[in-house]
């Protein structure tokens, strides 16, 4: 082991790099929070303890701090990377693979460094000394480069999602900078499973390879006809497609999957009512919706929203006005016959046979309790299969 003067420093430099991802744990736990509350909850908790155990180290670094530190963080290591890479480790709603953005990979590296420094000193020789010089300069520059590397982190940690901030600021009385009072105020009651009609937040944040379909912000207060023509929306959506809880009834429909099965979100596409509306049909039918989505939950699939698309460059019309709005997805990767077989970003590319093309425009009826109600813009996957879980579904298998 080394000699106290060399511990000491060493554990200045632990306590810096470790703090640093509890700081990272501290920033990003709201954004986890939305996806599963316990999730949330567990990165807090490991956030407090990684600032506890750095703050023991800094007073006094023994050998069961050290031991402590290579096992708590080695640990927090393996259940990032299996979180990130796979999905959520507590709870079924996986979210994405891949670690998802330069602070996730930042505290990966700084539990990494903190694990195999800890185990370096248990194993360390006692007789090696190091240079004064070195004692002070190495606290100085972990500590500065940390601070740097931090910074940046925290500053490229955008805001938690697109449903959360919808919901906050989607009749739940809070500001909604650009729409009006009376907009912000709108919750109109409905009959699907979804909830109230609340006002799309324009200062929402789009997930990556997804944008509005109009580059104009959609602000205006709906008249009283927009409003009632939501609610009819939603409504006759509900009871129309309500049948199709069954995946058996969507599929005897002829409704059929475009994006992998067994995903924690599927999209069904029925070819016969999306060709209607490529030859001129109407693009929001709401008895005949050209696709559904359900959400692979333990129970099996369920039901969670009808998805009207229109054609390429067609129109989008907004029967609620700002209460209905439509979106595009810019990073999907496209067969020729519209399935979904991939997605780019992150130096990745289309697999062969399919490229990446931008959709047509598409607009979600809800039918679960997602942030933002019936009309949400949209949903991150883990949001989606959560609201899932907590309404009545018949039995189905995996969607």
């Amino acid at each position: 082991m080394k000699e106290p003067q060399e511990i000491r420093r060493a554990g200045y430099c632990l306590a810096i790099l470790i703090f640093a991802a509890a700081v990272i744990h501290f920033a990003i736990a709201a954004r986890y929070v939305e996806q599963y509350w316990l999730f949330g909850v567990s990165t807090l908790v490991i956030a407090w303890v990684q600032a506890l155990w750095a703050i023991g180290a800094a007073v006094r670094l023994t050998r069961p701090v050290l031991r402590t530190g290579a096992m708590l963080n080695a640990a927090v290591l393996v259940l990032s990377v299996v979180t990130l890479a796979t999905g959520d480790a507590i709870g079924a709603a996986p979210h994405g693979a891949g670690l998802s953005g330069f602070g996730d990979w930042l505290c990966a590296v700084l539990e990494a460094a903190g694990a195999a420094g800890c185990a370096w000193l248990l194993t360390a020789d006692a007789g090696r000394r190091m240079r004064r010089p070195r004692l002070v300069f190495a606290p100085a520059a972990v500590g500065g480069a940390t601070a740097v590397l931090l910074g940046v982190a925290l500053a490229t940690t955008g805001p938690v999602s697109l449903a959360s901030t919808a919901s906050s600021g989607s009749g739940s009385g809070m500001d909604m900078p650009g729409i009006p009072a009376a907009a912000a105020a709108v919750k109109l009651p409905t009959t699907s499973p979804a909830g109230d009609i609340t006002m799309p937040d324009p200062g929402m944040q789009m997930a990556s390879g997804m944008k509005m379909a109009s580059s104009t912000a959609c602000t205006a207060t709906p008249t009283a006809p927009q409003q009632q023509a939501a609610v009819t929306m939603v409504d006759i959506s509900w009871q129309d497609s309500r049948k199709y809880q069954s995946l058996a009834a969507a599929k005897a429909a002829g409704y059929r999957p475009i994006t992998p099965t067994g995903a924690a979100v599927v999209h069904y596409l029925s070819p016969a009512a999306y060709r209607s509306t490529l030859l001129g049909g109407p693009v929001l039918d709401y008895t005949d919706p050209q696709a559904l989505v359900y959400a692979n939950t333990p129970k099996g699939a369920v039901l969670v929203a009808a998805m009207y698309i229109t054609v390429p460059h067609g129109p989008t019309p907004q029967p609620g006005g700002c209460l209905t709005q439509w979106h595009v997805h810019t990073n999907l990767c496209l067969t020729k016959g519209r399935g979904v077989v991939g997605a780019v970003g992150d130096g990745s590319t289309c697999p062969a046979g399919s490229r990446n093309r931008v959709t047509p425009p598409m607009i979600h009826v809800w039918f679960v309790p997602i942030p933002g109600g019936p009309t949400a813009v949209d949903a991150p996957d883990a949001q989606v299969v959560r609201a899932a879980e907590r309404v009545p579904a018949p039995a189905n298998g995996t969607a």
